[in-house]
Parts: structure tokens; C-alpha cells; sequence
């Protein structure tokens, strides 16, 4: 399976439809921020949800509304903001030596959604 981001307002009738296939347990969401975005596990690029548009996930941490973080690199879940900064390369890891901090880290160089 691969991982996709779908995004769009709040109010695209698609929120429903995932929700529904959800509850239907025809669709995988890994994690969600209801208002903002859906990470899905699919083997095809999700299409017929009205008003989302689907695409590759970024390289970052990705928040739910609960606080519970979700580290997403090369497409993949990584287990650990540190694994996440390693993979992001020098100046992800130079910031943090310097910083000391995943989070704020990650917050700086703009890869928290």
C-alpha cells in the first residue's frame, strides 16, 4: 500500500464520503485533522471525494487535533522525530544540535502540519 494526503476545507462533502468508507472499513486513515487534512492508506491515488485533492505527504510530523504526532519521511511512517530530522538531512540536523529540541526543530524549518 502507499500513503496519500488528502486536503481541502472543512465543508467538502468528501469529508463525508471518507468518513462513511471509513466506517465502512473500505478505506485505511492512518491519521486525521478533520478540519485540515486525512493521511489513507490506499493502493491507488483516492479519487470521488468531492472538494479533497489527493497527493504525495510531505516529509513531516503531522498532528492530530488529540496532540498525538504522526512522522512521515520518504512516504513512509519513521518512529521518532529524531528519525525524522536524520532523514531530512544536514541543516535538519544542524538546527537541532544546535537547538536541542525535536519539536521546535521541526516547527523552524516548516515541516509540522
Amino acid at each position: 500500500m502507499k500513503l496519500w494526503i488528502l486536503r481541502g476545507p472543512h465543508q467538502a462533502p468528501g469529508w463525508n464520503a471518507l468518513r462513511k468508507e471509513y466506517e465502512d472499513e473500505t478505506v485505511e486513515i492512518i491519521h486525521l485533522d478533520a478540519k485540515v487534512w486525512a493521511i489513507i492508506d490506499a493502493e491507488d491515488q483516492p479519487t470521488g471525494y468531492e472538494g479533497l485533492e489527493a497527493s504525495d505527504p510531505a516529509d513531516a510530523m503531522y498532528i492530530d487535533p488529540n496532540g498525538s504526532p504522526l512522522f512521515l519521511l520518504g512516504g513512509a511512517v519513521v518512529e521518532s522525530a529524531e528519525e525524522l530530522i536524520e532523514g531530512l538531512g544536514d541543516a535538519a540536523k544542524e538546527m537541532y544540535a544546535s537547538l536541542g529540541d525535536t519539536d521546535v526543530t521541526l516547527q523552524r524549518i516548516g515541516k509540522v502540519f
